[in-house]
């Protein structure tokens, strides 16, 4: 009777064991943690009135990124073309000869691709262009008048308690280049992501936000450009004294986009799912351990029930 009753307990935990492997939720493209930008489509505007050297730096940058990097005109916008991206870079330059040349059409066709769950990133220009012409974020764009000349070097201050992208590990206070600069005033209601600010006026140069399933991201001045190094590969104002490389925080801006957006699903599902362009790998280590442990322990099961049935 005692042998029955540990065979019964035994067979009990082995087949609790056996449920948890099986049926605990393996953790999902969206759950997992991504070290970079394997898998996302990048698309950079290459139109009228873009600085190319923002462009080329913001190229070599997402490259270092491992996104896959391509550029688009403004009539492969409005062709559609965003579709197959997951990432809409606006580079600096003029954001009217920008708007002029998408036009109504283009521009619409920009807020639908983030408004379903693309993501914008835009800089100096960029940002002008999403935020006064785009209308994504609900901020007033005002200039910062920092002393000094028109393009030098400015000192920001990270928002280390962001509640958008983590910057919780990142250093207090990075330098950038300032170009004629602005700051973002948030409107009342706004839901905004502040994500660094002049240490000139403590105004926000960089934020963050959500457009309807889309993500968005602005910068007025150029963490874009490596001034005291070559891997932007531009030698645009090289000579200017920034040690500092912003790239680690737009790469940390960049997932969040990434991983804050979502599409909606088609056909019978209802529950809204992760960017879907993305292809994200998730943890596989785990997938094989589930795997490979429910079939260890199937075969344990098998062998405990012909030993009790003999």
């Amino acid at each position: 009777m005692r042998e029955f009753r540990s065979r019964k307990m035994l067979s009990v935990f082995v087949l609790s064991i056996l449920y948890l492997i099986l049926f605990s939720p393996v953790p999902s493209v969206a759950q997992a943690e991504h070290s970079d930008l394997t898998g996302v489509k990048v698309a950079i505007y290459n139109g009228a009135g873009v600085m190319s050297s923002s462009r080329i730096a913001l190229t070599m940058m997402f490259e270092w990124m491992n996104a896959s990097v391509a550029d688009v005109t403004a009539a492969q916008i409005i062709d559609d073309t965003l579709h197959d991206y997951d990432i809409l870079v606006i580079p600096g330059g003029s954001e009217t000869t920008c708007s002029s040349e998408l036009d109504s059409e283009g521009r619409k066709k920009v807020r639908d691709f983030i408004a379903q769950g693309g993501s914008y990133f835009g800089i100096c220009g960029g940002a002008t262009f999403g935020a006064t012409y785009l209308h994504l974020a609900n901020c007033i764009m005002s200039p910062v008048n920092e002393p000094g000349s028109i393009i030098h070097v400015t000192t920001m201050n990270l928002n280390q308690s962001s509640t958008g992208p983590d910057l919780s590990e990142l250093p207090a206070n990075f330098t950038t280049m300032y170009y004629g600069s602005q700051y973002f005033t948030p409107q009342y209601g706004a839901s905004v992501h502040k994500i660094a600010t002049y240490d000139y006026n403590d105004k926000a140069g960089m934020i963050a936000c959500k457009y309807e399933n889309g993500t968005v991201f602005l910068s007025s001045p150029h963490p874009e450009y490596e001034e005291n190094g070559d891997r932007d590969g531009t030698a645009f104002y090289d000579y200017l004294n920034d040690p500092d490389s912003e790239w680690d925080l737009l790469l940390r801006v960049s997932k969040w986009l990434i991983e804050a957006s979502y599409v909606e699903p088609v056909g019978p599902t209802t529950t809204p799912t992760t960017n879907t362009t993305t292809t994200f790998t998730p943890d596989l280590p785990l997938v094989a351990i589930a795997s490979t442990g429910g079939a260890i322990v199937v075969l344990i099961v098998v062998a405990l029930y012909r030993r009790m049935h003999k």
